[in-house]
């Protein structure tokens, strides 16, 4: 049987399971930005009814989540992780064949519970196959693949739909969903017994008193969100904004696990990630609402510039008052 080094952290599970969280984050974010401008034509909707579909998607990962402790308890965490990648990807191959605004709507709530699942059984079972005593780094670098996936995975997506067209981007996202469960499948994780948690609960899904620092990434987070369309008329900056935001998720990353207990480091994690995600839907849906490209860089502006000031009159001092590390 193989068993992780008690003293190493980087092992070839938690190698396995960094690139299959690249992997995960690089098959939803080929389709982000590609959805914001495909979809209002393939269905003949307005822009901005479309800002609904990703809403809906902000929302499932939040209804899924109080689940999510009791699932990984009583199921083996590394099943949930599994199950929870191949729905989401059907729902992903569904986009390619959606032909009215409800069943786009259904495929993005089953998509974001599935989404929000996912990354938080992958927090879990990448916790669980590192040292107690290298868990903060783990964290850390964990958090980098998912943030370096974005990066790919967008940029991956605008170059296949200008090349090859939307359902090759659909596929391309699905296959690289489809190798990261094949890293997470060789992934070996200890048998843990059930404790017997209640079905639903925010155990391990969010920390309360990362709120305020919550708060700010949302706010961070929804300037890359409302420019992610504009790679569609070839302006590149808002790539360069999604690469800010993953530069300064890393500082954030550190903060929300500084401000969690000895056994709440995945939790921390969790949060950040869902703060940064539902900031970027935010964003988006807040785009297809503008639909005019001004319109959109001035509240990309009024919003970093509000992420600076709460950072330097609450966030620091907040976190300088209640971290325990």
């Amino acid at each position: 049987m193989r068993k992780n080094s008690t003293d190493r952290l980087m092992t070839l599970d938690f190698w396995r399971m960094c690139v299959a969280n690249l992997l995960l984050f690089t098959s939803v974010y080929m389709l982000f930005p590609v959805l914001s401008f495909v979809m209002p034509e393939r269905l003949g909707i307005s822009v901005p009814r479309l800002g609904g579909m990703f809403l809906v998607f902000a929302a499932a990962m939040f209804a899924a989540g109080p689940f999510h402790a009791y699932l990984c308890d009583e199921y083996k965490r590394k099943n949930v992780l599994l199950y929870s990648i191949l729905v989401m990807l059907a729902a992903m191959s569904g986009y390619a064949f959606a032909d009215s605004y409800v069943k786009l709507l259904l495929l993005a709530l089953v998509q974001g519970m599935c989404f929000g699942l996912a990354t938080t059984a992958g927090i879990t079972v990448a916790i669980d196959i590192t040292p107690s005593a290298r868990r903060s780094a783990g964290n850390m670098i964990y958090a980098w693949s998912a943030r370096m996936g974005m990066l790919v995975g967008a940029g991956t997506g605008f170059l296949l739909y200008h090349l090859y067209g939307f359902r090759t981007v659909v596929y391309a996202a699905v296959a690289a969903g489809v190798l990261g469960m094949y890293f997470v499948s060789r992934v070996y994780v200890a048998f843990r017994a059930p404790i017997g948690l209640n079905l639903c609960s925010l155990d391990r899904f969010l920390l309360p008193r990362a709120w305020v620092p919550a708060l700010n990434m949302l706010l961070i987070a929804f300037v890359p969100g409302i420019m992610l369309p504009l790679l569609y008329v070839g302006d590149y900056i808002s790539f360069m904004a999604l690469a800010v935001l993953v530069l300064l998720t890393i500082p954030f990353t550190r903060m929300f696990v500084k401000l969690s207990h000895h056994c709440q480091r995945g939790t921390a994690n969790t949060t950040c990630y869902l703060a940064m995600e539902t900031g970027l839907l935010a964003g988006l849906a807040t785009a297809c609402r503008l639909a005019d490209v001004f319109l959109l860089y001035h509240a990309a502006g009024v919003a970093a510039l509000l992420a600076l000031f709460f950072f330097v009159l609450l966030t620091y001092p907040y976190y300088k008052r209640k971290r325990v590390r």
